[in-house]
């Protein structure tokens, strides 16, 4: 592992145990064996390591897109299901590490850094969905006339689900889960409709539920 990573791994795990804001530069370099001419080659300070981080996590969703575009599927609908899937896979695939997560990004000030890794999950899922919708017209599956714009417009939807799962995942509140409900049911209509289906082919509803109800168990494993 060359430096700049073995800085990055160091950091994330000092910022799991104390705090972001209470691990100083000084002492990631003392974990890391480095110098301070090392570290300052790679990083001018903890933001821009904690932003490293960030992206680490981003390229971790590109690389399951890319392992999704792999596969074989039977046509451009399952694919644009599988980027759903895709996320929540790689989501779910990190569920042990929650607390961890939870406590690196907690800190006064973190709407920064949590506006950045939105932004970035949005340029490249949008991308993604636009690869595949113009897909579609040009199968005549569909006729998008703005392609770029729709699938920006999905990106947000689920940027939008995913701000909520995790209080609905936490909550006992039956009417807090029959308005998300209700809301998985707008965005999937929305889209199904932009697209010019009748009938729902792409499943939102469905695979946020059964999302929500795999990260409850994982969690009540985790608490036993």
């Amino acid at each position: 592992m060359d430096l700049k990573q073995n800085i990055i791994r160091t950091a994330y795990k000092l910022f799991a145990e104390k705090g972001y804001e209470k691990t100083t530069v000084s002492e990631i370099i003392e974990s890391v064996g480095s110098s301070k001419g090392g570290f300052y080659h790679h990083f001018k300070s903890k933001d821009e390591v904690l932003e490293a981080i960030t992206i680490n996590y981003i390229k971790d969703l590109v690389r399951y897109y890319e392992k999704m575009q792999d596969k074989n599927v039977e046509s451009t609908i399952e694919s644009l299901n599988n980027v759903f899937i895709t996320i929540n896979k790689c989501k779910a695939s990190k569920i042990e590490e929650w607390p961890e997560i939870g406590k690196i990004y907690s800190f006064k000030g973190n709407n920064t850094i949590l506006r950045k890794m939105a932004e970035e999950f949005e340029i490249v899922t949008t991308e993604l969905y636009n690869k595949l919708i113009i897909q579609g017209n040009e199968e005549g599956i569909f006729n998008v006339k703005y392609p770029e714009y729709l699938a920006g417009l999905w990106t947000r939807e689920l940027i939008r689900i995913y701000g909520i799962i995790p209080q609905i995942i936490m909550s006992k509140d039956e009417q807090e889960y029959v308005e998300f409900t209700e809301l998985l049911e707008f965005s999937e209509e929305l889209i199904n409709g932009a697209l010019g289906f009748d009938t729902n082919k792409i499943k939102i509803k469905e695979e946020a539920l059964s999302y929500v109800k795999y990260c409850r168990d994982q969690l009540s494993k985790q608490d036993n």
